[in-house]
């Protein structure tokens, strides 16, 4: 028996199959084609640290997508139906590629952005022929950052700025063929990390046409500002990503044990004590003193 299981006493449950996928793409008989994209951006989807079961929520894995994308392979015509914090940088700019590449052979890209349109989402709408944002909807762009533990020196340091760099310059070509801004504007807008209304992206070249008889969608941020809530949808913000100031509060009512960090909805993804004390050192010693004492 691992040490786990001496810890909590019981077998650690199989993992389960795999939930129902957040997005959804459909073909048409004239030749076009929907993608719905509601969710956050990965490369593979989460599993739960202990139990190993796939993580509820929504999740926009790569392959999946990817595999998915060559069913609409014969679609002339193609709408993307977004409302998403994004996720991973890297996924965002492979799926981003891949739709340039349906645009390069023909296919009309049209995005609809219903809720959010965040970090990578950003990448992935703006890959788009065209653009069409709710008034009430968001867009944001932001520089790339990641979690770091352990120890590094001066030129360690700098090559994962150098890193964090190329992202940075990767995510700005991508705006930068849409939106026709400077390469200094868009640094400094995604150094700031910029919330921009329907209105507001429409003006900056983020869209391109206003939905003006679309319904008002309400958009809150938690009181802990982890998540957002769009038009009643639950939007899980990644450590270091700010709640814009123009948004109203939601009551903490709201909050949900996969938002608390509580034993079954929490997002530490670690597999063992080794991996946990690499991504939550603090809970690691706690689970380590716990086990300890008893």
């Amino acid at each position: 028996m691992s040490f786990w299981d001496k810890f909590r006493g019981k077998a650690r449950p199989e993992a389960r199959g795999a939930p129902e996928r957040c997005y959804a793409m459909s073909m048409q008989s004239d030749g076009s084609a929907e993608i719905t994209m509601y969710g956050e951006v990965v490369k593979t989807h989460p599993t739960h640290w202990w139990t190993g079961k796939l993580l509820e929520g929504d999740y926009i894995a790569q392959d999946d997508f990817l595999r998915d994308l060559e069913n609409l392979s014969g679609a002339r015509f193609l709408t993307i139906r977004m409302d998403s914090v994004g996720g991973d940088a890297l996924v965002g700019m492979v799926i981003h590629n891949r739709l340039r590449e349906l645009s390069g052979k023909g296919v009309r890209l049209t995005c609809i952005v219903d809720g959010a349109a965040m970090s990578a989402a950003s990448m992935i709408m703006c890959a788009c022929d065209i653009v069409k944002i709710n008034p009430s909807s968001l867009v944001m762009v932001h520089r790339c950052w990641s979690s770091l533990w352990g120890s590094y020196n001066a030129d360690d340091l700098r090559e994962i700025t150098a890193k964090h760099d190329a992202y940075d310059r990767a995510a700005v070509a991508a705006y930068q063929r849409r939106t026709k801004l400077s390469e200094e504007e868009l640094l400094r807008m995604m150094s700031e990390t910029t919330y921009l209304t329907g209105a507001e992206a429409v003006e900056k070249g983020f869209a391109d046409e206003l939905i003006q008889d679309a319904e008002p969608l309400e958009i809150a941020a938690s009181a802990d500002g982890r998540f957002l809530l769009a038009g009643g949808r639950r939007l899980h913000l990644a450590p270091g990503m700010i709640v814009p100031g123009m948004l109203p509060v939601a009551g903490t009512e709201t909050q949900t044990p996969a938002q608390s960090g509580e034993e079954d909805g929490g997002n530490t993804m670690a597999k063992n004590l080794e991996e946990l004390r690499q991504e939550n050192p603090v809970l690691a010693a706690q689970l380590m003193a716990e086990a300890q004492a008893s």
